[in-house]
Order: C-alpha cells, then sequence, then structure tokens
C-alpha cells in the first residue's frame, strides 16, 4: 500500500519514521507547504517529495496528514474527493461543520477517515480491553509544561480534546449536561481549563487540561461500583483496586489491602495490576489505519469518533465562554 504523507514538522516527522518501517506500507512520497522542508526530508530519509498536493496524490492510495488544525479541512476534502483513504491528526478539523462536511464527502468517495486521537492506543488504555468498565465517576488531569507547539488553538483543543475522546468512549453515549470554566495565562486563548461533563444514568466526567504546568501529569481515574481504575497515561500503567463481597471468590494473584466498610457494606480490597502488550502508540494507530484499509473495516477510531470529541470540545469552549462574559 502507498501511503503519502502531507506535512513534515515535528509530528509529521516522527509519523514518516513509523511508515517507513510500517509492514505492507511504502511511503510513496511527501507533501509540505515549506520548500526547505521538503528539500530536507529528501536528503535525510531519501523520500521524493511532490511538488504539489495534487502529485502527490496521484502516486498514492492513501494519505496521512499531519498538519495544522486549520488546514485539515481543505487538505482533507482534496484527499477524499480523490478517493484516498484519510488519515488525519487530532481534531478532526477546527470547527464541527468543517469535520461533518469533510465526513460527508468521504461518505460520499466510499472511503475511511481515521482521526488520530493516539491515546486510544496507550498500552494503559488498551489494558481495559476485554473488560466491562462501568464507571460512576471519572476524573482526569492532563497537564503539560509550556510549549509554544500547538498554541494557535484553545488548551482544550490542544490537550484535552485526547481525553473528552476516552470519556466519550467509555460512557458509550452523549452527555446531557456540561459545565466548565477556563483562562488564557499566556497567551489570548485558554491556557487552562477545567470541565464537568454529566452524562445521562449518573456518569459524571471532572476533567482538567492545562499547559502552564510545572510537571507533566496525564492521568486518569474511574470509580464504579466496587472498583477504582488508576490509568497513568504516562507511564502507561493501570492499576485496578477492587472490592470484593463476603463469599466472592478474589482474581487469581491479586493482592489483598484489607476490609473497608462494615456489615453487610463490607469489602475486601484488592489489587491487580492489568497490562496489555508494548507497543508503541503511534506505530500502533497507523497500522491500525493499513489494516482498516486492507480489510475494508471501520478504523479503531472512526472519523465519527473525532467529530463527536471536536462537537465536546465546541461545547466546552462555549460553556467557557458564557463563565467569562457573564
Amino acid at each position: 500500500m502507498k501511503i503519502g504523507l502531507v506535512g513534515v514538522g515535528y509530528l509529521g516527522s516522527r509519523h514518516l519514521k513509523h511508515l517507513l518501517t510500517l509492514d505492507g506500507v511504502q511511503v510513496a512520497g511527501v507533501w509540505d507547504a515549506d520548500v526547505s522542508v521538503r528539500g530536507q526530508v529528501e536528503r535525510e530519509f531519501g523520500v521524493r517529495a511532490a511538488g504539489s498536493l495534487d502529485e502527490l496524490l496521484s502516486w498514492t492510495d492513501a494519505i496521512d496528514l499531519v498538519t495544522p488544525t486549520s488546514t485539515h479541512y481543505e487538505l482533507g476534502m482534496k484527499a477524499v474527493a480523490a478517493g484516498k483513504p484519510l488519515f488525519v491528526e487530532k481534531p478532526l478539523s477546527a470547527t464541527y461543520d468543517e469535520g461533518a462536511r469533510l465526513l460527508e464527502a468521504a461518505e460520499r468517495a466510499g472511503v475511511p477517515v481515521q482521526v488520530g486521537h493516539i491515546e486510544r492506543f496507550n498500552r494503559a488504555f488498551r489494558a481495559l480491553a476485554g473488560m466491562t468498565v462501568k464507571p460512576r465517576f471519572i476524573e482526569v488531569h492532563r497537564l503539560a509544561p509550556w510549549n509554544p507547539r500547538g498554541v494557535d488553538v484553545a488548551v482544550v483543543y490542544d490537550l484535552m480534546i485526547h481525553d473528552l475522546d476516552l470519556v466519550l468512549a467509555l460512557a458509550g453515549r452523549t452527555p446531557n449536561h456540561l459545565h466548565a470554566s477556563g483562562v488564557g495565562v499566556i497567551t489570548d486563548s485558554v491556557d487552562i481549563a477545567t470541565a464537568r461533563i454529566e452524562f445521562p444514568g449518573g456518569l459524571v466526567a471532572n476533567l482538567t487540561a492545562s499547559r502552564i504546568s510545572l510537571k507533566r501529569m496525564r492521568k486518569l481515574r474511574l470509580f464504579g461500583e466496587r472498583e477504582y481504575i488508576a490509568l497513568d497515561l504516562d507511564k502507561g500503567t493501570c492499576e485496578y483496586v477492587g472490592g470484593s463481597l463476603p463469599g466472592e471468590v478474589l482474581p487469581s494473584g491479586a493482592e489483598l489491602l484489607g476490609k473497608l466498610g462494615s456489615g453487610d457494606r463490607e469489602v475486601t480490597l484488592h489489587r491487580r495490576y492489568l497490562e496489555a502488550p508494548e507497543g508503541d502508540a503511534l506505530k500502533l494507530e497507523l497500522a491500525g489505519f493499513r489494516d482498516a484499509i486492507v480489510n475494508g473495516t471501520p478504523p479503531s477510531v472512526t472519523g465519527e469518533d473525532g467529530l463527536r470529541a471536536l462537537a465536546l470540545a465546541e461545547q466546552v469552549i462555549a460553556a467557557i465562554g458564557d463563565v467569562v462574559n457573564r
């Protein structure tokens, strides 16, 4: 399969390195709006650079789009209009309306769209595969030191959107209430934000995202009926703490932590660490894109998934605006 890469900046270069080692994939070429970048890629990686996007499209079976968010709609539309399956980095587009039109065009062309919500492939999140997780409360912190890359958009679109996607995937439904607040500290946009998202059935998710933290943190905690699951997305670890009622058999290999509660509410606490196979998250999602095309199956993170996350991000931004303008 011949894949063309559009955008070879910091993240695009990482995509290129993985694509060059991916079984069943040939990098047909790259295109970047910066002529000097195109020349550098040709020299460093030995990959030919197209003089235009149209030229690259003529070389390829599929497109990997890793450009600024503001360009996703225009460039993505050209790719799907040419009948090319499209991988596009998150967020899907700059606005919900653009994303919806892009997916409509892809459906008309009969080509799949995968959105690069990479945390779905994080080892910690993959450790939940095969488990029935029914959280009642979710708490998420995504904090990062200042980095000028990505500050052209609010932190909600840059960082929080990762967790909005994870929360939607875990909830399996559409939220019915949302409250949010946020401020700009270094930029004119929102640099730190919090959101409280409520779902039918009582699930509540509290999310915090900051790009002005002194320390890096990416943690997601789930609280369900007699269970607590802590995901450290930085370390790729998943810690499960359960509470077994009297007479229930404890999971094999679980570490006993003592008892909690009293009377008929007393439970025996036990802990175990859930694991998933090792694997680079970016390479796994690109391999998933390849497999979806080859097998004719939906991508693991569909365009619709990306659109739902984008819609929720827009709602968070609107709620922040409501608070600020009061």
